[in-house]
């Protein structure tokens, strides 16, 4: 599949839906619209034929703290490396605008935490854990 490579951010219709596609969690579209303003950095993936977004990845950040979300491949192009092309772009931002001093951390999901383990994220256990609050 040939595909090009987009700074620009997605409508939340497609956001939301390659997320779902991919198994993540649903987002409302609204909030979705407005966080999408919020990315400090996105890259996307968009198929030359039908201009479908079929790959994304963005970094969420103030400054200080930042968060690499969102990472999604559709289902019917995983295994082909779009993944660590998503990777690539965002240690590529990482490494040249983020300050060294900034903490950028992730969740992974597993097996995916395989992914960002060769792009020299760690785990920070056990020195201290991920949590996340559920929302009721």
């Amino acid at each position: 599949m040939m595909y090009r490579i987009t700074n620009e951010l997605p409508t939340a219709s497609e956001f939301v839906q390659l997320r779902v596609d991919c198994g993540l969690s649903f987002r409302d579209v609204g909030i979705s619209a407005k966080a999408l303003q919020k990315s400090d950095y996105f890259i996307g993936l968009r198929d030359n034929d039908t201009n479908a977004l079929i790959g994304m990845g963005r970094i969420v950040g103030d400054g200080i703290m930042f968060i690499v979300s969102d990472v999604a491949v559709h289902p019917t192009q995983q295994g082909q490396g779009l993944g660590k092309v998503i990777m690539t772009h965002i240690q590529k931002h990482i490494d040249t605008t983020i300050d060294k001093t900034a903490c950028v951390t992730l969740l992974a999901d597993v097996p995916a935490d395989q992914l960002y383990k060769q792009f020299g994220f760690e785990e920070s256990a056990p020195a201290s854990i991920g949590m996340m609050y559920k929302m009721k």
